[in-house]
């Protein structure tokens, strides 16, 4: 019994772990293949994101089609890959997927860089933080147009209640400054306003820092009974115009 036992433990220390061979050439090959596949893959992702992006901006609407541009791409891939003379006999699936994450993620980086400034431009201006100042006897008051949920509605709140029914009490000697904070995606063309109807005509808005714009609105141009209506037009240099108008005027009374 104990000569088989060293008889095995002789045989165990005979044993030596041999790793296989490394065939360097076998693996550049490989290497260098998959990286050819990939910038293959990437190229041809990025023609097909070009395309969706001239599409759509030719016709904004049509981004569903644009979209289905990318698609076709993904199952031409095949077609492409046997035009530039890839072997895709050997591709497993997760090869495949992994080369079609690549080809849709490439074209909408693509197609979404080109949606966007400094390519295209299809956003409007926006018109928010619209606050109306109203000055008396040196005492200052402001009403500022907001999101009302109580009324389920945008409507016209004073930041101070009782200062404002002070100031506005009497509508006479006031000066009024409308303000607004205008501001693009892009580079704005203009900013105007119109105090009555649009009828009356625009004028510029004057920029005062921080996207913000104001307008002095000349006394003749509001009474106390009627309230004060305006229309801010905002428009950029691609064209897109955007008017804000409150959906009620300024109360002129406390």
């Amino acid at each position: 019994m104990a000569k088989k036992r060293k008889r095995d433990k002789v045989e165990e220390e005979d044993y030596e772990f041999r790793p296989p061979e490394f065939d360097e050439k076998e693996f550049l090959t490989k290497e260098l293949g998959d990286t050819r596949v990939a910038v293959l893959t990437v190229g041809y992702a990025v023609i097909f994101g070009i395309a969706a992006g001239a599409i759509s901006y030719i016709n904004s609407s049509m981004v569903g089609i644009a979209f289905l541009v990318g698609i076709a791409g993904i199952f031409s891939l095949k077609y492409f890959y046997a035009y530039v003379k890839i072997d895709t006999a050997k591709f497993q699936k997760k090869s495949w997927a992994g080369n079609v994450a690549m080809f849709f993620f490439t074209f909408l980086a693509i197609w979404v860089l080109l949606l966007n400034v400094p390519f295209v431009d299809h956003a409007e201006p926006t018109v928010d933080k619209v606050i109306v100042w109203v000055s008396r006897d040196g005492r200052n008051a402001s009403i500022e147009y907001k999101y009302i949920s109580a009324q389920v509605t945008y409507g016209w709140v004073p930041t101070d209640s009782a200062n404002w029914s002070a100031v506005v009490s009497s509508w006479v000697n006031v000066t009024v400054n409308i303000t607004a904070k205008v501001a693009d995606n892009g580079n704005l063309a203009s900013v105007e306003i119109a105090v009555g109807s649009i009828s009356a005509g625009y004028s510029p808005m004057d920029p005062v820092g921080d996207s913000r714009y104001e307008w002095p609105v000349p006394g003749s141009s509001v009474t106390q009974s009627s309230g004060l209506m305006f229309y801010i037009r905002a428009s950029d240099e691609a064209g897109n115009q955007f008017t804000f108008n409150p959906v009620r005027p300024v109360p002129l009374t406390g």
